[in-house]
C-alpha cells in the first residue's frame, strides 16, 4: 500500500496547490464587459485592501473521504508594499495547519518573513513571489484572465448591491493562470517525471463569477467551481506516479470551490511587522 500512502499525500499537497492559485500574477488581457473593465481600473488604483479567500475542497482518497478547508485572510498596501496573510488549512480528523505570512520592501529589497507555526523564517524574495499572496494581484488575475463576461442579475454582497457577471477563463489562458499562481512550487516536489505543462495542459475550460459592487464599482468577490479541473490535474499526476499500477477509482474529486471577498478599499487596518519575524 506504498502507493496508496503516496495518493494521500499527492491529495494533501493538491490542497495547498488550489489554495495558493487563489493569489498569482499574469499579463494582462483585454475584456470586451465595459463594468468589468471600470472594475479594473478602479482596483489598480487602489492603495490598500483586506481580503478573504475561502476554499472547500472534498475529495475521495481510495474510498476513504478526505475534507479540506482552507481559510486566508490578507491585508494589502502599495507605495510602499506591503502584505500581510493569515491562513488556516483545516483538514477535518488529519488536524489543521496555520501559517502566517508578512512581507514589506527595504529599499530595493522584499523581504519576506513566514510563521510555520512553531518558528519564523526569513528570505529575500522577488516581487513576483508574493504576488501570489497579494489580494489586489489575484483579483485582477481572474478578471483579466476571463472572457465573455455577462451580466447575471444582482445579489446583495456583505450588505451592498452588487452586479453579478459570469465569465469563462478558456484553455490556453488557464494553463498561464496556474503557471504564474505559484502551484508549481508546491507541485513539483510531488509529480515526479511529470512535465509541469503537460499536466496544465487540456484541463477544459473555467467558469467564473464576479461581483461587482454598484455603488462603489470595486469587485468585491470572485468565486470558481475548480472541481472538473482537479480532478483533470489529479488523474495526470497519479497517472505519472502508479509506476504502472491501475489508479482509475483511486482518487475521486467531489468538490473544489473556492471563494474571495475584497473589502476596506483604500482603508485596510495599518499592521506591523512583529519583532520575533524581524529577529528571525
Amino acid at each position: 500500500m506504498k502507493f496508496g500512502k503516496r495518493i494521500a499525500v499527492l491529495a494533501l499537497g493538491a490542497a495547498l496547490t488550489l489554495s495558493m492559485t487563489a493569489c498569482g500574477g499574469t499579463e494582462n488581457k483585454d475584456d470586451s464587459s465595459g463594468d468589468i473593465s471600470t472594475a479594473m481600473e478602479k482596483l489598480n488604483a487602489v492603495s490598500s485592501l483586506d481580503a478573504t479567500m475561502v476554499m472547500e475542497m472534498n475529495m475521495s482518497v481510495m474510498e476513504q473521504p478526505m475534507e479540506t478547508k482552507t481559510t486566508m485572510n490578507m491585508s494589502c498596501f502599495n507605495d510602499p508594499m506591503k502584505l500581510k496573510a493569515d491562513m488556516t488549512m483545516d483538514m477535518g480528523d488529519l488536524g489543521a495547519v496555520d501559517m502566517s505570512m508578512y512581507a514589506a520592501m527595504d529599499g530595493d529589497t522584499y523581504n519576506m518573513y513566514l510563521y510555520d507555526g512553531s518558528s519564523w523564517t526569513t528570505q529575500a524574495v522577488d516581487m513576483s513571489y508574493l504576488q501570489q499572496y497579494d489580494a489586489k494581484e489575484s483579483m485582477n488575475l481572474y478578471l483579466e484572465s476571463g472572457d465573455d463576461y455577462t451580466l447575471d442579475g444582482t445579489e446583495e454582497i456583505n450588505g451592498s448591491t452588487a452586479n453579478k457577471f459570469t465569465g469563462v477563463i478558456r484553455g490556453e489562458a488557464l494553463e498561464e493562470v496556474l503557471a504564474a499562481s505559484g502551484a508549481t512550487s508546491n507541485l513539483e516536489a510531488s509529480v515526479g517525471d511529470l512535465d509541469l505543462a503537460s499536466l496544465y495542459s487540456d484541463l477544459g475550460d473555467l467558469e467564473i463569477t464576479v461581483w461587482v459592487d454598484q455603488e462603489s464599482g470595486y469587485p468585491v468577490r470572485y468565486a470558481m467551481d475548480m472541481t472538473q479541473m482537479m480532478q483533470g490535474m489529479m488523474d495526470k499526476i497519479l497517472a505519472a506516479s502508479a509506476e504502472g499500477e491501475d489508479t482509475s477509482g483511486m482518487l475521486t474529486v467531489d468538490k473544489v470551490n473556492m471563494v474571495m471577498d475584497c473589502f476596506n478599499f483604500n482603508s485596510a487596518a495599518d499592521f506591523e511587522i512583529p519583532a520575533e519575524a524581524l529577529g528571525a
